[in-house]
């Protein structure tokens, strides 16, 4: 019991203490608030005195007066502020572009460039070639004889070699290239019988 007792009492002393420097401290910091306050009162009074054309005039004279030297840090300040805001948004907006770029830049693998190859050779057929022989067969008879046989191996040179370069398109064994490749040539071939059947009809002696 009397060590219980004994505790209670250092507590009690320490409390005490604390209590006396708490009080000491905050009478010191209300002393150097009030001398803070004495210093810093002739500044305000100054500034309230101190019209907007008297700043201008400070400006412009390059005058370093306490008023410009705060609007110059503030003005600095503010500055350096917008201009990290700025440049972090525009580097916001500009990272899903990258990522859309390192997408476009995925590289395809083997297997995608050769059925890139065969789809390059099917669209050019059917884009260049099977429109013009089809304006060619429906109005040959306007044509003079010359440029019927003229158009007629131009067109079958043509096809033949879209064909050729079917032929040289290695399809490392792939059944899904072997059968896109096939079909592309099937469709070359249609063309060309289309052609030959024109020869018979009109009887060209090629």
């Amino acid at each position: 019991m009397d060590h219980i007792k004994g505790h209670f009492e250092a507590v009690s002393d320490v409390l005490a203490q604390t209590a006396d420097g708490l009080s000491d401290y905050v009478g010191l910091t209300k002393q150097k608030i009030y001398q803070l306050l004495d210093e810093v009162e002739p500044f305000v009074n100054k500034v309230k005195d101190v019209g907007v054309d008297d700043i201008l005039r400070d400006f412009r004279e390059l005058r370093l007066t306490p008023i410009t030297a705060s609007f110059a840090i503030t003005a600095v300040t503010s500055f350096i502020i917008i201009s990290r805001h700025l440049t972090s948004e525009k580097n916001s907006k500009k990272k899903p572009n990258n990522k859309k770029a390192s997408k476009k830049k995925k590289k395809l693998t083997e297997a995608q460039k050769i059925n890139r190859d065969i789809q390059q050779i099917l669209d050019f057929v059917e884009d260049e070639y099977v429109p013009k022989m089809d304006e060619y067969l429906e109005n040959y008879s306007s044509l003079s004889r010359e440029d019927i046989e003229y158009k007629y191996r131009y067109f079958e040179e043509m096809l033949l070699k879209e064909l050729m370069k079917l032929d040289g398109i290695d399809i490392a064994g792939n059944e899904v290239l072997r059968d896109n490749r096939r079909k592309v040539i099937k469709f070359i071939q249609d063309h060309q019988k289309r052609l030959d059947a024109f020869k018979k009809e009109v009887k060209l002696d090629l």
